[in-house]
């Protein structure tokens, strides 16, 4: 049977979702991609303001694969029936990661990054899995719906409670979740799901060396991500108790 649903990519930051973004892009053909690469270009390779991507995704109604930096609360602007998946990092990984694309881009300095990080503090936002998966949706339009979700990407949390509440029922109702570790069963699944031809590649490394940080500098990045640790904890528990579910049906010895 034609797979025929469009798919939502929630393209969390230094996921390693680049690769797979470019690869769904090839799969699909980039004529039927939202943003499209023009307007991506537009904006020096950045994924455009979220209203200038649903703008052009009601510009373009034939389009097969959304993807892009947004929360996955905007799924509610897609079709009910669209596959969604996410990728998740292990968190301490993810934020020296997002620390050095920092770097590369030249938006702080090493030393800056250093003295953020003995003092106590990120020289990048917190929580940004917990904030992706578990953001609430914005009731604005044009310009103001894409300044109040940069906003929220970098604001100081409310409710953190909520927000980790939130974001482990977000992480249970996404079709395909993957890891980046573990990315050749990932692009298994979502080929097997789709039917998309799918090739493995490695793109965006970083462009920075790999950091050396002292302990007191780790224990900095922990503290800050204490919800993204919990839920990527949470996540992995819940895949790998799923797959043992399978096994023992798959084998007989499964009982309810």
């Amino acid at each position: 049977m034609k797979f025929d649903r469009k798919i939502f990519f929630c393209h969390i930051p230094k996921t390693a979702g680049t690769s797979l973004r470019l690869s769904l892009e090839q799969a699909v053909g980039d004529a039927a991609v939202v943003p499209s690469q023009a307007l991506i270009s537009h904006h020096g390779g950045r994924y455009p303001p979220l209203h200038e991507a649903l703008q052009e995704l009601q510009e373009k109604p034939d389009y097969r694969l959304f993807r892009g930096h947004y929360g996955f609360w905007v799924r509610r602007y897609l079709p009910t029936d669209t596959l969604t998946i996410a990728v998740l990092r292990d968190p301490l990984e993810r934020v020296l990661s997002h620390i050095r694309h920092f770097l590369a881009d030249g938006r702080i300095t090493e030393a800056d990054a250093f003295e953020s990080l003995d003092q106590g503090r990120l020289p990048i936002p917190d929580n940004s899995i917990c904030r992706y998966l578990g953001g609430t949706p914005i009731k604005a339009v044009g310009q103001e719906l894409s300044d109040r979700f940069l906003a929220s990407r970098i604001d100081p949390i409310d409710d953190h409670d909520s927000l980790f509440k939130r974001a482990v029922s977000t992480g249970r109702s996404v079709d395909i979740m993957g890891f980046t570790d573990e990315m050749p069963d990932l692009y298994e699944k979502i080929s097997q799901e789709t039917g998309l031809p799918l090739t493995m590649r490695q793109d965006n490394p970083s462009r920075y060396p790999a950091l050396s940080l002292s302990d007191r500098q780790l224990d900095t990045v922990r503290r800050h991500n204490q919800l993204d640790l919990q839920l990527y904890e949470a996540m992995r528990a819940e895949r790998n108790s799923n797959k043992l579910t399978r096994l023992l049906k798959r084998t007989g010895l499964y009982r309810t």
